[in-house]
């Protein structure tokens, strides 16, 4: 993960990462109560979910995910792709710093009591 603009830099305005996504991989659906996200597909072919809309695309793939909708983005593809992600308002990147520091115990209810934390809510899938 690379932090691009934190929000130090931005005067809490903005976050923007560029973090490589292993192939078949992605968060949970979850939903955010503090920024709206948006995503920017550098490399690779990524699946997103954002609300009721699921839309599949490669490089230049561009998606908004409003603050309160229910998000997610999954790499479809069989190696690493890239993406740039932007949050607004900036802070989001403390939550994935915690994250990174609890990296060799994660498991999903601490990654859950993390997320809630910063106003994230993790939606369990439905059986």
């Amino acid at each position: 993960m690379n932090v691009k603009l934190s929000s130090a830099e931005s005067a809490g305005e903005l976050t923007v990462i560029e973090d490589l996504i292993p192939p078949k991989n992605g968060p949970p659906l979850h939903v955010h109560s503090r920024e709206s996200e948006a995503y920017y597909v550098l490399e690779g072919e990524f699946e997103f979910t954002c609300g009721e809309d699921t839309v599949r695309g490669g490089v230049g793939t561009f998606v908004h995910a409003p603050r309160g909708l229910p998000h997610r983005y999954f790499n479809v593809g069989d190696t690493p792709g890239r993406v740039l992600f932007s949050f607004t308002p900036a802070g989001i990147e403390r939550f994935f710093g915690e994250l990174t520091e609890q990296k060799d115990q994660l498991t999903p209810a601490i990654m859950a009591t993390v997320a809630a934390k910063y106003g994230i809510t993790l939606i369990p899938p439905k059986a």
